[in-house]
This record gives structure tokens, C-alpha cells and sequence, in this order.
């Protein structure tokens, strides 16, 4: 994430920086106009006083002589003369006033975004093929950095399971996270190997570790075009069980890859990036993607599929935030993975809602489109979620707009209170997929990004096993389907624990499925049991990790020579 830059500029560049300063201002005025266009009145009054905030001529008065007088950039200039406001307005006893700070907050994080996010200018100073260090890394930071062309990313804090690394991924970009302090020790333009299997930086190679990975890299090259071939072949375990392996996209145009790999269906499409990559690309609009917008996504990927397309609806919030939120009166959270987000947020933003689920009725009629519901918490977001898309078929049959009407609605299985009102949620949903992610941070207590938990951030804890059993077992005695689409059914290791759960469908991205189908090619479905049933009976979880390590070095999966 990008913070308030400092910096001295030259006399001759103040008209520039008032340039820059009016249009930062003009934009924010537009965003939040393009927000009241779907506001109730009570947030309208409040998003004009924002524009009035934002028109105040003594403020841009001040901030542009300050930048004349003391020569530095103007968005410094800027965040500085707000936060003197905010720490006057804090300190007032009238509580009406000083909540009013928030308000001010809001503006100000709007103002300086639109002052430094990237122009062509900035683009052009980045290096294509660099590796860029960061001490945190957002999903729009991906999205932006990889339209630049950039190769790696090295991280101060994260982790592989948080939205920006599964992004990077399906990028193809490679990211290590959890480097400490690596910011402070690498200087810009400084060469750099990072290797992410070993989770090392090499800072300054010398010649032979130049020479080892030239080598690596070439064999890199060769196990794509392997992998590419065996990710071709179904899976099918050594006693004949036929596993249907289906592919997580986060962009639209991920789709185009899929044939290659002989995907026919999409087990997940995260839409959250397509709100986050509007941003990004449309100068002219920082605001939710429209219906007619999201139509044409949705439409394409469905045509272009022959199987079946799990889409999401708006997974916002946690890790993933759109700077449309700051319009919304979404205010920073002390808990943001479980505050505001995901179905919470829509069915609070009905007007925001419809426009996607709307998007995703008209498109079914192109293509098999299933629907799918995150962060369920309690049974009556599904009910309140249905009886919503029922009000929208019958305006669309009323405007005489084809759609599938039959179309399946499901959920996704996040938190531990859905799982154990699993019975209850089966009676309301055509199927279920497991949110491996989220669902074992709730179970474990533990933010999945914080490095110094990521030894109880663990897929095959015992708590954890048992839920996905009971949460297995209960959709398959409803005789419903069920999927798993964390980033736990990416990882070859835990594929025969998942097997042995009584999972038959997984979906992950694209460059996990060679070495998953590999894995179910090595074993039986007998052996996967006898192992989750050890593991279970065992209730040791050091006692898990070496049973699981041993049954998987004694497979024969197939080797990817100078890889594995």
C-alpha cells in the first residue's frame, strides 16, 4: 500500500503541483457525485457535505501557499494541514463536531489517493521485468504493478493464503512475504534472485548462484510445458474414482488459458477484483462497476465455458477494498475480516447488490451460471439473499428479459457458525463449496496474514478435520454437491487428506492443477481414508503433519525434474 510521500520540489514546479492538486480535488468531487446517484437521502446529505468539505476555498488556499512557501509536494502539504484539523476537531468536548473527524478522515485518504496513484508518467519510471519491495501488498497494488509488467514482489508482512498472494499467483508473478524489515536493506536498482520454494532473497548473486538459477529457471520452463500435458488428463485415482478438478479465476481473462489446461468449468470467479480492476484501469471511474459492465464480463466467461461457472458475489472488505468504499460510509475497522464485508455488505447495499446479481440473471441465459453466497454467518442472509433474487426475476420477466430461472443458488462455507448450522443452510442451498481460507482463520482464531501465527494457521489441525468431516458428511447425506475451493485445494500435500474426507470436486488456480491430478493419479481412495481415519483417531496434530509427510513421500507421483 502506498503511503503520503514527502518530498522537496524546485520553484518551478509549484504550478504543476496546483495542477495536480485541482484535478485530485475535481475527481473526488466526481466520485462521491457518482455515489449519490445510488444513495438513500440520508447518506446523499451526507456525501454533499462532503463535497462541501472538499470545496472549502480557505483549505485549498492554504495547502497551495504552504506548497509555494515551503517547497514540498503538495499532497505532504496536504495530509499535513488536514491532520491538524482532525487533531484540533479530536480534541473538542462538542461530540457532534468531533465525530465529524471521520467524515474528514474519509476526504483526505480520497485526496491523496487521486494525487499519487500512478499516471503514465510514473509508470514509465518503473523498470518492466523488476521486483518490487513493499512492506504490505494489496490486491489493487497487484493489479496495478502487474499492468506495469513487474516480475516479483518481496513483502514485510502477509502471507500466501491473503487475496493479494492468490492474485500475484495467477499472475504468474512471483511473491515471498514475511521478510523483515527488507525495505531498509535493498536500495533501488540493486540486483536480486528470489526464490520462492526456499522462501529466500538473494541480495548482489554472485556468479554461480547467477548460473544455478539461469539453470532452475530453464527447468522452470520445461515443467510448464510438462505440466501443461498432464493437467490434460483426468484425474483419476488408482482405484478408478473419477475427481472433477475445476479452475478459481480472479479475471475474466484467465478464462482464455483454461482450455489448455482441459478445464471445462469454474469452480470460483472472484468478481471483488473486476469492482478493485475498475479502479484501476478507468481514470474516469472509481466508483462500482455498472450492471451493463458486469453483464459483459459474466456473459463472455459463461459463453466461453462449456461446463459449469461458480460465480461469487461481492466478496468486499477484510483484505480486498475498493476505493469506492470511502464513498459508502465504509469506515476503517479494528477487525475488518470480521466486520462490514461480503454478504453483510451487500445486503446492507441492496442498490449495489442488484446491480450484480441482475448482471448474473441476464447472463445465465448465455451460459451455466451458478451463484454463490460468501461469508454466511446466520441462515437468514441466505433466506433474505433468495427472496431478493426471486424480486429481481420478476422484474426481469416483467421487462421480458430471458434468464435461466432455474438457476442454483449456493454457499460458501467460511465460518464455523455456518458450519454447524450446516444441516439448516442444506434445506436452502442447491450446493455448497468450502472456503478453506477464511474457515480455518475462524476456527483457529488467527488472522491467516500475520506471520507470527502462521504455525497455528493450520489446514490438518484436528478442530479442523473434524469440521470439514461433519460439514462433508452432512451435504453428502442431503445428497447435495459439494466443492472446495480454498487455497487448501491447491496444495498437492493435503490432496489425499481431502480425498479421505469424502471431497470429489476441487477447485484451485491453474498452476496447482498438474501437481494435484498427479497426486490423485498416485493414489487410492482407500488409502486417503485410512490416513484421515489415523490422523482423526491419532488427535495429535505433530503425530498428523509426520503421518501425512510420510504417506505422501511414499507415492509414486511423477517428478519434475530440477523442480520438485
Amino acid at each position: 500500500s502506498l503511503d503520503t510521500p514527502i518530498y522537496k520540489i524546485e520553484e518551478e514546479h509549484i504550478e504543476e503541483e496546483y495542477k495536480r492538486f485541482d484535478f485530485a480535488i475535481e475527481k473526488s468531487i466526481k466520485e462521491i457525485e457518482d455515489m449519490q446517484k445510488y444513495a438513500d437521502n440520508n447518506i446523499k446529505n451526507i456525501l454533499s457535505m462532503h463535497i462541501l468539505m472538499l470545496k472549502d476555498k480557505v483549505i485549498i488556499e492554504q495547502v497551495k501557499n504552504e506548497t509555494k512557501e515551503k517547497l514540498f509536494n503538495i499532497e505532504h502539504i496536504y495530509d499535513s494541514i488536514i491532520s491538524e484539523y482532525l487533531d484540533k476537531l479530536s480534541s473538542l468536548s462538542d461530540k457532534t463536531l468531533s465525530e465529524r473527524a471521520s467524515d474528514i478522515i474519509d476526504i483526505k485518504s480520497r485526496v491523496i489517493r487521486n494525487l499519487i496513484r500512478f499516471n503514465s508518467e510514473d509508470a514509465n519510471k518503473i523498470p518492466k521485468d523488476c521486483i518490487v519491495i513493499a512492506k504490505t501488498l494489496t490486491p489493487s497494488d497487484v493489479l496495478k504493478f502487474n499492468a506495469l509488467g513487474v516480475s516479483g514482489f518481496i513483502v514485510e508482512s502477509g502471507g500466501f493464503t491473503s487475496h493479494a498472494s492468490i492474485l500475484a499467483k495467477s499472475f504468474g508473478i512471483s511473491t515471498i512475504f514475511n521478510v523483515a524489515d527488507i525495505s531498509n536493506k535493498i536500495k533501488n536498482g540493486r540486483k536480486i534472485i528470489i526464490d520462492c520454494k526456499s522462501n529466500i532473497v538473494i541480495i548482489n548473486p554472485n556468479k554461480k548462484d547467477i548460473e544455478n538459477y539461469t539453470i532452475l529457471t530453464e527447468n522452470i520452463k520445461k515443467y510448464k510445458e510438462q505440466s501443461i500435458i498432464d493437467a490434460r488428463e483426468k484425474a483419476i485415482t488408482k482405484d478408478g474414482v473419477e475427481i472433477k478438478v475445476n479452475a478459481n479465476i480472479d479475471i475474466p481473462e484467465e478464462t482464455e488459458s483454461l482450455p489448455k489446461y482441459g478445464i471445462d468449468s469454474i469452480g470460483l470467479y472472484r468478481t471483488e477484483f473486476l469492482y478493485i480492476f475498475s479502479d484501476v484501469n478507468d481514470e474516469e471511474n472509481s466508483f462500482f462497476p455498472s450492471e451493463e459492465v458486469q453483464f459483459k464480463v459474466y456473459k463472455d466467461i459463461a459463453s466461453k465455458m462449456k461446463g459449469r461457472v461458480i460465480i461469487r458475489t461481492l466478496d468486499i472488505g477484510g483484505d480486498k477494498m475498493s476505493p469506492a468504499l470511502g464513498l459508502m460510509d465504509f469506515k476503517k475497522e479494528d477487525n475488518p475480516f470480521l466486520g462490514w464485508r461480503a454478504i453483510r455488505f451487500c445486503l446492507s447495499n441492496k442498490n449495489v447488490f442488484k446491480e450484480q446479481l441482475k448482471a448474473l440473471l441476464r447472463a445465465s441465459a448465455f451460459g451455466d451460471i451458478e451463484i454463490m453466497i460468501p461469508m454466511i454467518s446466520v441462515l437468514e442472509e441466505i433466506t433474505e439473499t433468495k427472496k431478493f433474487i426471486e424480486e429481481i426475476k420478476f422484474e426481469l420477466k416483467k421487462e421480458n428479459v430471458e434468464f435461466n430461472e432455474n438457476i442454483k443458488v449456493g454457499t460458501l462455507i467460511e465460518t464455523p457458525s455456518a458450519a454447524v448450522i450446516i444441516d439448516l443452510i442444506l434445506k436452502e442451498a442447491d450446493f455448497i463449496s468450502i472456503g478453506s481460507n477464511d474457515l480455518v482463520q475462524y476456527m483457529m482464531a488467527c488472522d491467516r496474514t500475520n506471520e507470527k501465527l502462521s504455525d497455528l494457521y493450520n489446514p490438518i489441525d484436528i478442530s479442523v478435520l473434524r469440521m470439514l468431516k461433519h460439514i462433508i458428511n452432512s451435504t453428502k447425506k442431503a445428497n447435495k454437491r459439494i466443492t472446495l475451493c480454498g487455497e487448501m485445494g491447491g496444495v498437492a500435500l493435503y490432496t489425499p487428506v481431502l480425498l479421505g474426507l469424502g471431497i470429489r470436486e476441487l477447485s484451485m488456480s491453474i498452476d496447482s492443477i498438474a501437481k494435484v491430478k498427479n497426486t490423485i493419479r498416485a493414489v487410492s481412495i482407500k488409502e486417503c481414508e485410512d490416513l484421515v481415519k489415523e490422523m482423526l483417531d491419532k488427535k495429535d496434530n505433530s503425530f498428523s503433519k509426520s503421518v501425512l509427510n510420510s504417506f505422501r513421500n511414499k507415492l509414486n507421483i511423477k517428478i519434475y525434474e530440477g523442480i520438485n
